[in-house]
């Protein structure tokens, strides 16, 4: 029966997992494809004055009382040449904006998977830390019924603080990753997570 409680509990911690990096990374996306756009429109916006190039030139001849207009064919030339040009630049830079947003994407996602892995992997090695008190209990028991020497308990108190600062650090630097990442992509996705690890303790 526990073991089905277990199961069902991690089962839907899994898929709540899931779904917030759906949630996260699709609204990543989401403005991601927004700049992509918006620089794109604005290159296609600024390629569409260069038809002034080709406008005919209008001037009036005082003499014959006649206004004369005269194009350019070699502004006209030029003109179909800079636009089929443009085209093929502009295409070129979507696809290389979007292989970029997929690989920026693809980054972000193997980051933040590496972070949720050593989160759920110190979660596992706290869930543990009832075993090591009450290891260290025992030895601190024994040595106060003088059936360990002193040199022995010290030890013991010296492994337990030394495990305790390796947690501490690991702890730390897991804080300091969560916080980083939620900056890089201005959203807090790791709410929950922070606040397990801002209220658990040392033992």
């Amino acid at each position: 029966m526990k073991f089905i409680i277990y199961f069902i509990t991690i089962t839907c911690s899994f898929l709540s997992k899931g779904q917030d990096r759906i949630m996260v990374f699709s609204e990543i996306e989401k403005l991601k494809t927004q700049k992509i756009d918006s620089l794109l429109n604005f290159n296609t916006d600024k390629n569409k004055l260069q038809y002034l190039a080709v406008l005919p030139s209008i001037s009036y001849d005082f003499f014959e009382n006649s206004f004369n207009v005269g194009i350019s064919l070699s502004n006209l030339s030029n003109f179909y040449q800079t636009k089929h040009r443009n085209k093929i630049e502009l295409e070129k830079l979507k696809f290389q904006l979007l292989e970029k947003k997929e690989n920026d994407l693809f980054t972000l996602e193997k980051e933040y998977e590496l972070i949720l892995d050593t989160y759920e992997i110190l979660k596992l090695e706290l869930d543990n830390t009832t075993l090591t008190k009450e290891i260290f209990n025992l030895k601190k028991a024994q040595y106060e019924n003088n059936k360990i020497t002193l040199e022995d308990w010290l030890n013991v108190q010296k492994n337990f603080q030394d495990r305790n600062l390796v947690f501490f650090a690991k702890r730390q630097n897991l804080i300091s990753k969560m916080k980083q990442f939620e900056a890089k992509i201005r959203k807090h996705c790791f709410v929950e997570e922070l606040k397990y690890l801002d209220f658990v303790k040392i033992i």
